[in-house]
């Protein structure tokens, strides 16, 4: 495997582990009524730890493929002097932050003892995404427009992130809408997650097309560049998603209280295809992220 290909696999392993922390903090922690986050936890730990740990060897992966590249080749990628290097660029003033970060948001999943323990990875999981608007094309501009581009950016990643993060906890939360103990708390977490929804899909939506804007200046309608070719994939695969999302909360939600199992296998499926796309759209963006615009 070539190095470009290793580094686009593991800034989607990276981000997806990031989206998926993320979303699980906000959405058992924030969303969920007290007493009931604790069992949202409890039920989703151990993703939530498989999350931290391939965030935490992906952000070494990747500043290993940094070095191989600006070194020599795969046998500098375990050079520490080449480390040393890359961590002195425009790249590595942001990593070096992003590997602490990370090293933390680790180290306090591992303390179950810790007060404040899950607003504190929720405040990790925030700062680690938002970084990620301090490098690549959203890097490119100064001044006003990249400060602009940066904020945008920022708020892309976030919403993006409670929209796929949030998706395999909602699945788990469904299970407990059958049990009559958990069923009122269960159903007030969806409620609230559906509210917010419909505000991440929007941004989502706006952001996305105001960064296009601000990278290409036009619509991506080159079908020669490869970038343009994945940007219009990854358009068409949201466009799928939000079908999904408004095919379930439309649809299917209303129909569980005439066909609830009907309607709740439905909507299960429904749900994991919507976050089947969504790793797809991480994907194609890992991809043209480390290609020139154009």
């Amino acid at each position: 495997m070539s190095l470009t290909a290793m580094f686009v696999l593991c800034r989607f392993v990276h981000f997806a582990s990031l989206m998926q922390i993320f979303g699980l903090s906000v959405f058992c922690s924030l969303l969920a009524p007290q007493g009931f986050s604790a069992v949202l936890l409890r039920k989703n730990q151990s993703l939530m730890m498989w999350s931290g740990i391939l965030a935490a060897v992906t952000s070494v992966g990747m500043l290993a493929i940094q070095a191989a590249q600006m070194g020599n080749g795969w046998g500098d990628g375990l050079n520490l002097n080449v480390w040393l290097l890359v961590l002195t660029t425009s790249f590595g003033d942001v990593w070096r932050w992003h590997l602490l970060l990370t090293a933390a948001l680790l180290l306090v999943m591992l303390m179950d003892w810790l007060p404040g323990r899950n607003v504190i990875i929720f405040l990790c999981a925030l700062g680690l995404l938002m970084s990620q608007a301090l490098i690549g094309h959203a890097a490119m501009h100064d001044g006003a427009l990249g400060l602009l581009h940066r904020s945008n950016h920022v708020v892309h990643l976030l919403s993006a992130a409670y929209w796929f993060g949030c998706l395999y906890p909602l699945l788990t939360c469904m299970l407990y809408t059958r049990q009559p103990a958990t069923r009122p708390y269960a159903i007030a977490t969806l409620i609230r997650f559906s509210v917010l929804g419909h505000a991440a899909v929007a941004l989502v939506i706006l952001t996305g097309i105001l960064n296009t804007a601000i990278i290409l200046q036009r619509w991506p309608v080159d079908m020669t560049s490869l970038y343009q070719r994945l940007l219009v994939i990854k358009v068409a695969l949201v466009g799928i998603m939000c079908g999904i999302a408004i095919f379930n909360r439309y649809r299917l939600v209303p129909l569980m209280g005439k066909q609830p199992e009907l309607a709740q296998r439905h909507f299960i499926l429904m749900t994991w295809l919507e976050w089947g796309l969504a790793l797809l759209v991480l994907l194609a963006v890992s991809w043209f992220a480390t290609l020139a615009p154009g």
